[in-house]
């Protein structure tokens, strides 16, 4: 690694409870004081730098930026990466935030011709557009004083909705199909991942080496990376890169009845589900699949209108199904759900619920899918477990209530009207007429069910990707 920055030397303190890392020079406190949030990680001293001036060790933090100054971007504020020197770095700053060695998915080797295996992939346009600027002014910054040049990764950057899928079904999947390792470093939110873990499937053979993916939070909700622990601190889950490890990463299957089809742009167009190469209609997820409100709110929020309001555009959706302002009713959705469980030892058996009314059907393999919303508070990090929440036709104000205690910890698992369920899977049998009411969600992608139709979602027994996480234990 190269720390080689040119800054005066700072010697620094640490107060444990308020986790504030304070600078001095030369004994003088100068007032930088640097939250544990805002650090990405300390990189030991070069062999140089030992030798000749001790134990300088270089601290990179986030920094910020007001608005119309360098980094800015629509929002009003925007973060870089600042290079810091510190002498003899206390215990407590070692133990939290070194980096001794650059990790081994970032020191991948080249492959044939100079080949890159390692990748950065840019979303240009998820949540509210920060990813470019934040790969600019932060991740650029970092890669180079880890010693990371231009011509270490690949940076590929979307101009549409296809280019991630194109980037896998063209690099990504074929070298992992060869058996050969790869890192990309996604700059997402969930849409991302899905993609990913879809167009790599086809690629599985004996071969088959699963791809290592690092995750900065650049969505709307970032479901995984919030549940995951990528999202606790300003660094938008780069400093759990940097020290974290690859970990495989659950998923789920759904599989659609015919003549299901994909709704894009806004929901004005349809695409084809089942096609030649997707012949039974699959859908591979790692966050969530839903039905009924859950599944309609994040339809009818996905434009450009409500994107702008960021993660509140997923309540002032729901506020507006539940309580339309045309003044209508708000709908009850009717189907038949019948859960796949496992008893105690280790038998499958079904369990269909006991309504054909329903208002919230959601299955998850995450805790949270917002940073305060925790929808399943027993999930754990990749535990791999699928857990079901659900409730049947309510009045309005006390789904509002209910979808508030979920704000709140979690608790909303704990009310009499509110199913929660480990599951192996499901299988819905939507009764609606109107395909308005016939819309999965899977995650974050739209599916309209053709009428008549059904879904069926089941856990499967491996993973297509490693997903780099720290260890929380």
């Amino acid at each position: 690694m190269s720390n080689g920055v040119a800054h005066r030397a700072y010697t620094a303190s640490i107060e444990r409870e308020s986790q504030v890392i304070t600078l001095y020079r030369d004994d003088v406190q100068l007032g930088v004081e640097i939250h544990f949030r805002d650090v990405i990680a300390l990189l030991p001293p070069t062999a140089e730098l030992e030798a000749s001036q001790g134990k300088e060790h270089t601290l990179l933090r986030m920094g910020k930026y007001e608005a119309g100054e360098n980094g800015s971007n629509q929002n009003g504020k925007y973060m870089t990466t600042e290079c810091l020197k510190v002498v003899d770095p206390p215990e407590l700053l070692l133990d939290h935030f070194l980096l001794p060695r650059l990790p081994e998915h970032l020191a991948i080797p080249s492959g044939e011709n100079d080949a890159c295996n390692l990748h950065v992939v840019v979303s240009i346009k998820s949540g509210i557009c920060e990813a470019e600027v934040f790969f600019e002014d932060v991740v650029q910054v970092a890669f180079h004083t880890l010693g990371l040049s231009g011509r270490h990764y690949e940076v590929h950057k979307t101009s549409s909705e296809q280019s991630i899928k194109e980037f896998v079904n063209n690099i990504l999947g074929p070298r992992a199909g060869l058996g050969i390792a790869q890192t990309a470093l996604l700059l997402s939110g969930d849409g991302g991942i899905v993609d990913i873990i879809n167009v790599l499937h086809p690629f599985r053979s004996t071969k088959f080496l699963q791809p290592t993916i690092g995750l900065l939070a650049m969505g709307t909700g970032n479901a995984l990376a919030n549940s995951a622990g990528l999202n606790r601190d300003s660094t938008r889950g780069l400093r759990s890169f940097l020290r974290g490890h690859p970990q495989n990463l659950p998923t789920f299957a759904a599989s659609f009845s015919p003549n299901s089809q994909y709704l894009v742009d806004e929901g004005r167009r349809t695409e084809p589900l089942h096609t030649r190469e997707n012949p039974h209609g699959v859908v591979h997820g790692a966050v969530v699949s839903s039905w009924a409100l859950h599944a309609s709110l994040v339809a009818d929020s996905d434009t450009v209108e409500y994107r702008k309001f960021g993660p509140q555009r997923f309540q002032m959706a729901a506020k507006e199904l539940l309580d339309p302002s045309d003044g209508s009713k708000a709908h009850i959705y009717s189907g038949r759900v019948t859960l796949f469980k496992k008893n105690g030892d280790g038998q499958e058996y079904t369990e269909t619920l006991d309504r054909t009314k329903h208002m919230y059907i959601v299955a998850t393999l995450v805790s949270n899918l917002e940073e305060k919303l925790s929808i399943s508070p027993r999930s754990k990090p990749l535990d791999g477990q699928l857990r079901l929440v659900h409730f049947g036709a309510l009045p309005s104000d006390e789904i509002m209530r209910i979808l508030g205690l979920a704000f709140q910890g979690g608790k909303h698992v704990l009310e009499a009207s509110v199913g929660y369920d480990s599951i192996e899977g499901m299988r819905i049998e939507l009764h609606e007429d109107e395909s308005h009411w016939r819309r999965i969600c899977i995650d974050g992608k739209i599916i309209q069910v053709g009428k008549g139709g059904w879904v069926v979602i089941r856990k499967e027994p491996y993973g297509v990707m490693n997903l780099v996480m720290e260890d929380r234990s």
